[in-house]
């Protein structure tokens, strides 16, 4: 009996990220699996009158992205909020603030994100009198960048009773000047949530780095807020290429209306979502990680590792770093957890089965996770493991081989080196001094000595195309003459964001390449990345994003 095609993508330049064969023009999908990959003679047998045919128009085709590390319900929710990546100085904030409210009227609050440390000067950090100016008559929150820093107006503070601070545990903090009030800026999600549950969104985008959702009292009508932000930015990623993604922060709140939106059949990517571990919670709760991970296993919606901060961020100071920062002597920042709760932790969740994901920024953060990772395998054994550091945008010499050693993955972020993508220099690099740059984001050192690297954008931290972050890495130059070159070929680019994407979760056999048996997920650009320059690929558009064979977004005309 002859088998008969449901989908046949034609016409394309196919890229598979298969050895085996990496090229191809058509494809063919039976259900939700590729059935045949090859050319046009090969595919076209298997069409029948029934058969959907999607022309891809000579463009690349791809296996769907795999965002291996951003915030789905912070994202979400970002996409309703105040962008202020563009600006620079109090009159622009004014003026777009202004602009913000007479697109919403009616607004009690101003919640602003993605905002680089020097929106306000190149020579200082904001400061409330700042936000005063541009906005004197509301609360005022807005978020940095890498959301480890917040800056808020004198009503922010005053409505939240912080005017004189706030007892806070290490890492995070109301920052005072010398005559004990508070300056307005506030580091670490701790801090920054005693405003920012006090906005719109009721913080609840944040429980998953602050609290826990199922002892917050959320109302239906929060949910149903909630529920429909998370709509609009699980679209957003379709529309953006992305066929999976890995949280970085979780909850079981998330979790739940994850599996309620599958349950009606309203997931347009696979989403993994992780057990996070905060600081002063009881070792013996990395269990319900492992309960989790047995209520939690479909195609759709995974819970299956951890998460863990071991630091914050260079630009506020709360990355740990080996020596003091150049900028601050007598300061290196301070860990989040002793080395002592550290192993523990890990030691357990390894014992478990648990893949580990932990946040370290700074280099003395990462040898702390090394040590932990090393501890685990003394503990426990060997084990393909795949833990993870994310970001490690410091990395001593000294540590460099044990990545290779441990068999630890590197996630790392194209667009967080300074100049890569919307990360000034000015705010980072005399942080870590000129003689620590050669040990910065070793994008390409790390994937020359076999360490296996997943890309991602950290979104809302970063633009979330994938292909904005291609370019970013690809384009990656030396910060001065002489510098080390991290930049990796687009190939190497492409791979970190899908089937390294899909490796890292333990999904290699089923997603992540183009090839008979594996899942149709699948991205359409609008052009063929071979004829395009580097330089151009933020002008590249998704034409169509295919996800369980199902179409989650298509461009006008693109079908």
């Amino acid at each position: 009996m002859t088998v008969i095609a449901d989908l046949i993508i034609r016409n394309g330049a196919i890229r598979t990220m298969d050895e085996d064969r990496p090229t191809a023009q058509s494809l063919a999908v039976l259900g939700n699996r590729i059935i045949r990959i090859g050319s046009e003679a090969e595919c076209q047998p298997l069409e029948g009158p029934e058969t959907r045919v999607i022309d891809a128009r000579g463009a690349t085709v791809l296996p769907g992205f795999n965002e291996a590390h951003l915030h789905i319900f912070g994202g979400s929710v970002s996409l309703q909020q105040l962008s202020v990546a563009t600006v620079k100085g109090v009159e622009d904030l004014a003026a777009r603030i202004a602009e913000w409210r007479a697109q919403n009227p009616g607004l009690g609050f101003i919640v602003g994100h993605s905002a680089p440390y020097n929106f306000i000067s190149d020579e200082r950090m904001p400061r409330r009198e700042d936000l005063d100016r541009a906005c004197p008559d509301l609360p005022v929150f807005i978020s940095s960048a890498d959301h480890h820093t917040a800056w808020a107006n004198t009503a922010a503070l005053k409505l939240a009773g912080i005017e004189r601070g706030a007892a806070l545990p290490p890492g995070s903090e109301v920052v005072l000047d010398a005559d004990g009030l508070a300056n307005g800026e506030l580091r670490e999600a701790p801090a920054m949530n005693l405003i920012y549950s006090l906005s719109p969104s009721g913080g609840r985008d944040l429980l998953g780095a602050v609290t826990t959702a199922e002892d917050s009292g959320i109302t239906p009508e929060e949910r149903s807020e909630d529920m429909a932000a998370l709509r609009k930015g699980l679209a957003y990623c379709a529309r953006n290429g992305i066929t999976s993604i890995q949280n970085m922060d979780g909850n079981y709140y998330q979790l739940d209306m994850l599996r309620e939106l599958h349950a009606n059949g309203e997931l347009p990517v696979r989403v993994r979502v992780p057990y996070l571990f905060k600081p002063g919670t009881a070792v013996e709760a990395i269990g319900n990680a492992a309960d989790w991970r047995e209520e939690f296993q479909s195609d759709f919606l995974t819970s299956d590792f951890i998460k863990i901060f071991a630091d914050g961020v260079v630009e506020s100071g709360t990355a740990v770093l080996v020596g003091d920062y150049a900028d601050a002597p007598g300061h290196n920042g301070t860990l989040l957890f002793s080395d002592a709760d550290f192993n523990e932790a890990v030691i357990l969740a390894d014992s478990l089965g648990l893949q580990v994901a932990v946040h370290a920024i700074g280099d003395g953060a990462v040898h702390q996770v090394l040590n932990a990772y090393q501890a685990a395998r003394e503990a426990n054994g060997g084990r393909d493991a795949r833990h993870r550091i994310e970001h490690i945008e410091l990395l001593q010499e000294s540590d460099f081989p044990r990545f290779a050693e441990l068999g630890v993955v590197g996630s790392m972020q194209p667009a967080h080196p300074p100049e890569a993508m919307d990360f000034p220099a000015e705010t980072y690099l005399p942080r870590i001094g000129a003689e620590r740059e050669g040990i910065a984001f070793r994008t390409r050192e790390l994937l020359d000595a076999g360490v296996p690297l997943v890309f991602s954008s950290d979104w809302p931290v970063a633009r979330l195309a994938p292909l904005d972050s291609v370019k970013a890495a690809v384009m990656r130059r030396p910060w001065r003459e002489g510098g080390k070159d991290q930049s990796v070929t687009v190939d190497q680019a492409l791979h970190a964001y899908t089937r390294a994407g899909a490796w890292v979760e333990f999904k290699e056999t089923q997603k992540g390449k183009l090839a008979p048996g594996y899942l149709a997920d699948i991205v359409i650009l609008d052009t063929d990345l071979t004829k395009v320059a580097p330089s151009e690929f933020s002008n590249v558009s998704i034409a169509v994003t295919i996800c369980n064979a199902r179409v989650t977004y298509a461009k006008d005309d693109a079908i």
